[in-house]
């Protein structure tokens, strides 16, 4: 692991702590609070600020336990262990989303003893309102700094509660102007953008532990990296694998010379690697496919064939081309648009194919279909 994976983990772990600190002065606080006029709102509003106590400490402990130095089990080491916290946190959302809004219900139907607010109960509520949204506000901002999922939910969780606490509020005035009880359809409602927000994470972090795309950015950066290689003619492909935060590793192809020599290759790739490294990516393997395209015979064919591949949306682009003079053959790789549906992406592939292999009928043509992820 290297020095700013360890900063991101400390500074993770320092927010972390700031909002157990808030939500443990604020639970407390709205418990009694609520209890002594017997509010529900403002209890529940307090329970929900315990809610909020365990995801701060389940970010917390998982942002230690994803700061372990790998070893011979888990080679590449525990930086995925966030996403499992951060679906943990998702989960407690969800539960309190679907808690608020049974209790609310229940009170509708089995109403009780009408609360009594007071300037102290005003007064707490405004301050849950204002801790709330500070602090949704700047750990909003400082997880995006991080790429901390543990922390934006936890802060898109504040704002949720600077919500409930708007509406206590909303309701406290109403009440006090017209006698009318409504706190508790308030809570419904916001019980509702609760769970929407739930939804919505569940979704993300499934996202995550599923598997994406290189983030564009990233690869970029070493793309220009290793094309800047003496000796490297085309980056064929790059696949990288996501093992938390700032820990990348993965593998890439690149196309060279055919008439390079084996320690030439040798060199290239180490350079590779050891840059790689140097950018906080983890490079295993370097594939190597050297190519003829120097030669004017070899040249031609292959620009005919990358101007039949412009033609195909399915095609992101064509790499790696071989040319056998002596058996006539033909050799390269196509790179799909998974974006494309199957169906339409398998029907344009097989135009192309078709496309290549009549443009030259008298050579054996092979196309391989590569990753780039």
């Amino acid at each position: 692991m290297n020095q700013q994976t360890r900063n991101r983990n400390k500074e993770i772990i320092r927010c972390s702590l700031i909002g157990i600190g808030m939500n443990l002065v604020l639970s407390i606080s709205k418990i009694i609070t609520g209890s002594l006029i017997h509010s529900h709102a403002i209890m529940m509003d307090g329970f929900n600020s315990l809610l909020d106590m365990a995801t701060s400490l389940i970010s917390l402990l998982f942002a230690a336990l994803s700061g372990r130095n790998e070893n011979r089990n888990h080679p590449f080491g525990f930086g995925r262990l966030e996403y499992l916290g951060s679906m943990l946190v998702t989960m407690l959302v969800l539960y309190f989303g679907v808690r608020t809004a049974v209790e609310s219900v229940h009170s509708i139907l089995h109403p009780h003893e009408a609360p009594s607010y007071g300037p102290v109960t005003i007064i707490i509520m405004v301050i849950s309102l204002v801790a709330k949204l500070i602090y949704g506000f700047a750990m909003k901002k400082r997880g995006k700094q991080l790429h901390s999922d543990a922390l934006v939910i936890s802060a898109v969780d504040s704002l949720a509660d600077a919500l409930i606490s708007a509406g206590i509020l909303a309701a406290i005035g109403i009440i006090k102007l017209t006698g009318l009880d409504i706190e508790h359809y308030i809570c419904i409602l916001i019980s509702l953008l609760i769970l929407r927000t739930g939804v919505r994470m569940i979704c993300s972090n499934l996202t995550k532990m599923i598997g994406t795309s290189t983030d564009p950015a990233l690869r970029k950066k070493l793309l220009d990296l290793i094309i800047r290689e003496d000796g490297v003619l085309n980056v064929s492909g790059i696949v990288l694998h996501n093992y938390g935060e700032g820990n990348d590793v993965g593998s890439v192809s690149i196309e060279v010379d055919e008439r390079a020599t084996a320690a030439e290759i040798s060199r290239i790739s180490r350079r590779i690697i050891k840059k790689s490294k140097e950018i906080g990516i983890q490079i295993t393997s370097v594939g190597i496919t050297g190519t003829n395209i120097s030669d004017p015979e070899a040249a031609k064919i292959w620009d005919t064939i990358i101007s039949f591949a412009e033609t195909h949306k399915s095609i992101r682009r064509v790499n790696s081309f071989v040319l056998d003079p002596e058996h006539r053959e033909i050799s390269f790789y196509v790179i799909p648009d998974y974006n494309i549906k199957r169906q339409m992406r398998n029907e344009e592939l097989d135009r192309f194919e078709k496309q290549v292999r009549g443009a030259f009928p008298e050579m054996t043509v092979e196309i391989l279909q590569g990753i780039d992820a």
